[in-house]
């Protein structure tokens, strides 16, 4: 399966909706959207569920042992980090109607390409909560074996 560039899969995406489907396209592309914000969303839930955990535990945790100490600073400043993807990427609103070029094909390819760029902050964001998750169950266990 090949991946299609931003052009392409407008070309695809002209297939299936026909060459003069502009409102089906819009809105799909509008969908696109509204799902990149939702998952965004409920990334910021868990991620406030962690500080949430790591302002009643962490301290706790990391009074046991310097190594408990040290993942649980991995964990925080890797969830920090991905509310700062999530918040400067993702969950920015700028509206699809805002922007305008010369041809709608123009258009199209450009919230494409936008789309694409808040995916891929999208995924840095993911890759971030599991680090920071994988530092407190590293600082959780290095507490359970220093009791």
């Amino acid at each position: 399966m090949k991946k299609l560039t931003p052009e392409e899969e407008l070309r695809f995406l002209k297939e299936i909706h026909g060459q003069n489907g502009v409102p089906p396209i819009f809105d799909w592309l509008r969908d696109a959207f509204a799902v990149l914000q939702t998952r965004a969303q409920m990334l910021l839930g868990l991620i406030t569920i962690c500080l949430t955990i790591t302002g009643f535990s962490g301290p706790k945790m990391a009074e046991s042992g310097a190594l408990s100490r040290v993942f649980v600073f991995l964990g925080v400043i890797s969830v920090l980090a991905s509310a700062l993807v999530l918040l400067c990427g993702p969950l920015q609103i700028r509206w699809m109607t805002r922007y305008r070029e010369e041809q709608m094909d123009a258009t199209f390819v450009f919230l494409i390409r936008r789309r694409n760029l808040r995916t891929r902050l999208y995924h840095l964001a993911v890759a971030c909560l599991l680090v920071g998750l994988t530092g407190y169950v590293l600082s959780f266990a290095a507490f359970l074996l220093a009791e």
